[in-house]
């Protein structure tokens, strides 16, 4: 399920990043600012690494096959299925496609097929394509539950919040002892700043599972937001006591320090939770926040910089960046992250009067 995709090559980056001690990774989120250009910014971290391609000549070889069936029989639909599904491992997502669509061609009804086709669209990075694609499958057959929360996980992906829910509800009301689907209800409530109703989402799993630490922590979140910092150090402290190793509660702890102002404390939860999963991407935009709240602007490039390999560029991170490079007096690269910023804005602007 799209809701569970993992990408292979963190893991590989874990164990690398985990070698390095913290002054390296600064000067190596550095090295790649200098080397890259703004519009390399763009690229996920994962992907500026060496792909595994040690089954290339396999899949390569199937195609072949597949071709072969093909010119035997130009209306063989599953040698189209095949060869669809082997140039999408081989990250062909456009021929895969024509592929695919052959086989609808073939056969218009098939439901899984649209499924699969939104697969490739999601990996394509054409998320509002794949939720077409899903649609028509859930038309076809209505009682899909794989292609109803790959819908779901794909609303939540794009902000669809409200389009999100009454999908997790039709799963949640066939699947009553499912917490993850009780979770993500909160996480739209939360994300709609509906705090109250998420809490309750999030209890009514705690009611099932008192050690869900997921709940506790975002239970935690919300009463932050509402402004009760009492009751989110103790619903956050709770999760941390069921997981001492759960670097999202050490993140969130740190936010309500950041707010007190208590920035060597919110600054040793970052650093905890940074040193069990140095991919939280959250973690670093806090910490690198803290330093410049400790005029500790080196320290904070370096932050700034990982970060920016580590997700797509944002107005927010750029001009983060960019009060860095100020304070470290160097106007140019501020001016030229000023600039990237704008061009985000409006183009974020113009997407949202499309």
């Amino acid at each position: 399920m799209i809701l569970r995709f993992v990408i292979q090559q963190k893991q590989v980056l874990l164990t690398r990043i985990q070698a390095l001690n913290k002054s390296a990774m600064k000067l190596f989120g550095l090295i790649l600012f200098i080397c890259l250009s703004n519009a390399a910014f763009s690229q996920p971290f994962d992907q500026l690494m060496d792909k595994d391609t040690s089954k290339y000549a396999s899949y390569r070889l199937s195609i072949r096959i597949a071709n072969n069936r093909i010119n035997t029989d130009p209306n063989n639909a599953e040698a189209y299925i095949q060869r669809g599904y082997y140039l999408n491992l081989l990250g062909d997502y456009d021929g895969a496609l024509r592929d695919i669509d052959k086989y609808l061609s073939l056969r218009p009804t098939e439901a899984s097929v649209y499924k699969s086709r939104a697969k490739v669209n999601y990996e394509k990075g054409d998320w509002n394509q794949a939720i077409k694609d899903v649609s028509k499958a859930l038309e076809l057959n209505p009682g899909f539950d794989e292609a109803r929360q790959d819908r779901a996980t794909l609303y939540y992906k794009t902000g669809n919040f409200q389009a999100c829910k009454p999908d997790l509800l039709y799963l949640l009301n066939k699947n009553p002892d499912d917490l993850s689907l009780l979770l993500y209800l909160g996480y739209c409530e939360t994300k709609e700043k509906n705090f109250n109703k998420a809490i309750s989402y999030f209890r009514t799993i705690l009611s099932k599972d008192s050690l869900y630490k997921e709940a506790h922590n975002n239970i935690g979140f919300c009463y932050f937001s509402l402004r009760d910092n009492t009751k989110a150090l103790e619903a956050i402290n709770k999760a941390i006591q069921i997981d001492p190793r759960y670097p999202e509660a050490y993140d969130k702890r740190a936010q309500i320090k950041l707010s007190t102002n208590d920035y060597n404390g919110a600054l040793e939860d970052l650093n905890k939770a940074l040193s069990i999963n140095p991919f939280l991407s959250t973690s670093l935009n806090n910490r690198a926040l803290v330093l410049i709240e400790m005029k500790r602007y080196n320290d904070a490039l370096g932050d700034a910089n990982l970060l920016l390999q580590l997700v797509e560029p944002t107005p927010e991170i750029l001009e983060m960046r960019a009060k860095i490079f100020k304070e470290l007096g160097n106007t140019k690269l501020m001016e030229e992250d000023l600039k990237f910023a704008e061009s985000l804005k409006k183009t974020e602007s113009q997407n949202q009067q499309k």
